[in-house]
């Protein structure tokens, strides 16, 4: 499967309630997905996997797909504001416009994270 079709399959499977975890597939390293009748899927292997005993230090990272996507769009938002904040009253045209060009790229940004969230 290609890298491609596996980060797609990867997104469908997380917005279904799977959660990443911090642990790789010892066939492929490709991150495991833990699904919601808690086993560890790999998506590229297309198997779940079985971990035979976790090792003491291990944690995985139980984030869900839109605690992310909420913890994204937070953090632009808040960038934009202190981008904002920090526009002098009277900017030159050629900051103005670099200003501009940085706030479109963050409004296409959280554009995307509003798609993803629907």
């Amino acid at each position: 499967m290609s890298d491609e079709k596996v980060t797609k399959r990867m997104g469908q499977m997380l917005r279904k309630g799977a959660a990443l975890l911090n642990v790789a597939c010892p066939k492929c390293n490709t991150p495991l997905l833990r699904l919601q009748d808690g086993s560890m899927y790999c998506v590229k292997c297309d198997k779940e996997v079985v971990e035979k005993e976790p090792p003491a230090s291990s944690k995985e990272l139980d984030v869900s797909f839109s605690e992310v996507l909420n913890q994204l769009a937070t953090k632009v938002l808040i960038n934009i504001e202190r981008l904002t904040q920090s526009l002098p009253e009277n900017p030159h045209p050629e900051e103005l416009r670099s200003f501009a060009e940085i706030i479109k790229d963050m409004i296409l940004i959280l554009r995307g994270i509003r798609e993803l969230q629907s």
